[in-house]
């Protein structure tokens, strides 16, 4: 059973207040408790200090390759420039080598490799790790495996289509899995390295009318949890990079209506009743809102420092969450009460209600259409009970009223 915002506060500051009435008689727990809020200051503190103090890159980097899948647009082509830079060999995974954006990287630099790398087919991640592996000089090694790649959907449940379903998981979770596991061999050849996984601060809670891509996200934030344990033993670290949303490909309002359309023209009549037309505009209007709200594209630079510190930092952390914001707002949401993070998290819901409810709110509300006390008199039904009706002189004969 819910709860509301008033009755969650209340029952905090009553435990509050009752902790400190114990705490004032009981020595141990004043101790505990301090050491409790001691923990949660210090881990802040660290991390202020890693977001403040300079990072520093390995050195003698001109040996070392990157293999980037999702190079074509956004993090993977700027992070591409970027390790090109600095000096490291990139291999450019993309979708189309010769689109604009692995052009320019060619003509960037001479360091750049653009591939062909679809990460949901397997012949042509294959293809890639031939390709890799023939490419690299004896004096080259592979260094980091940075899975990128990705796509998103924003739609309702009950429109979204298992395809799409389908698509979210083979692109944002499967495909990690198929390029990692490809890969391994040269990581492990070269003695360790690192492996990269751009997920999301989706793949922590799950937003509504962003369900598909929350599974996906929190499938790839999985497996990357399981295979940073399982390749310690061949020292090879694994990295999460979890953004919030960015103005990049991947949240092109255009695109995004363009799949939430075709999903709603695509699911049952049922449905499309229910919800209403007036449901689904009000809904584009809250993708809107929520793509506004993305960080503008001078702010890319925050994940690609973290993508940069994954694969050549001194001291690459384990998990990165771009900007000290969002770090903060993470943090919250996780210390709040399910009952008050679903509070929370709906209201990024349209206002307007489902069809089906508003209609029947509407019945509800008509006057001519409650229900009435009507009075009724029981009068015997011969036909319908079958019995067989007393005589006439036997009725003419009976009192009507006894008493």
């Amino acid at each position: 059973m819910g709860y509301s915002w008033y009755t969650a506060i209340g029952v905090w500051i009553a435990v509050w207040a009752a902790l400190i009435l114990v705490s004032l008689h009981s020595w141990a727990l004043g101790v505990m408790a301090i050491g409790l809020v001691a923990a949660h200051l210090a881990e802040w503190i660290l991390k202020g200090i890693q977001n403040t103090r300079q990072r520093v890159n390995i050195k003698d980097v001109s040996s070392k390759a990157v293999f980037v899948t999702g190079c074509d647009t956004g993090f993977g082509l700027e992070l591409a420039k970027t390790l090109a830079d600095i000096g490291f060999k990139v291999y450019a995974g993309c979708l189309d080598p010769d689109s604009k954006g692995p052009t320019s990287l060619k003509l960037r630099s001479s360091r750049v490799v653009a591939l062909k790398c679809d990460v949901t087919k397997e012949d042509q991640v294959l293809q890639a790790y031939k390709l890799v592996e023939e490419d690299l000089e004896v004096d080259e090694n592979l260094w980091a495996v940075v899975n990128n790649a990705g796509i998103a959907a924003f739609t309702e449940i009950e429109w979204c289509s298992l395809a799409t379903f389908r698509k979210q998981l083979e692109v944002n979770a499967l495909g990690p899995v198929l390029v990692t596991k490809t890969f391994l061999p040269l990581l492990r050849q070269a003695g360790g390295g690192r492996v990269i996984i751009v997920a999301s601060l989706a793949g922590r809670y799950t937003f509504p009318g962003f369900s598909a891509y929350s599974m996906s996200k929190h499938a790839a934030v999985s497996f990357a949890d399981g295979l940073r344990l399982e390749m310690k033993k061949w020292n090879i670290s694994v990295h999460t990079v979890e953004p919030t949303l960015y103005k990049t490909s991947i949240t092109n309002v255009e695109n995004l209506q363009k799949s939430l359309e075709h999903g709603w023209d695509e699911s049952p009549v049922e449905v499309r009743c229910s919800y209403g037309s007036e449901y689904l505009e009000d809904f584009k209007v809250t993708v809107n809102s929520h793509m506004s709200r993305a960080k503008p594209e001078e702010k890319i630079k925050e994940v690609i420092a973290d993508m940069v510190d994954a694969v050549a930092g001194v001291e690459p952390q384990p998990q990165y969450v771009p900007s000290v914001q969002t770090q903060i707002r993470c943090r919250l949401l996780s210390t709040l009460p399910l009952d008050i993070r679903d509070n929370f998290l709906l209201k990024g819901q349209p206002s307007t209600p489902p069809a089906f409810i508003a209609a029947r709110k509407r019945s509800l509300a008509d006057p001519r259409k409650k229900s009435r006390m009507n009075r009724h008199f029981s009068v015997p039904d011969y036909e319908k009970n079958q019995v067989t009706p007393p005589p006439a002189s036997a009725r003419a004969n009976t009192t009507r009223f006894p008493f």
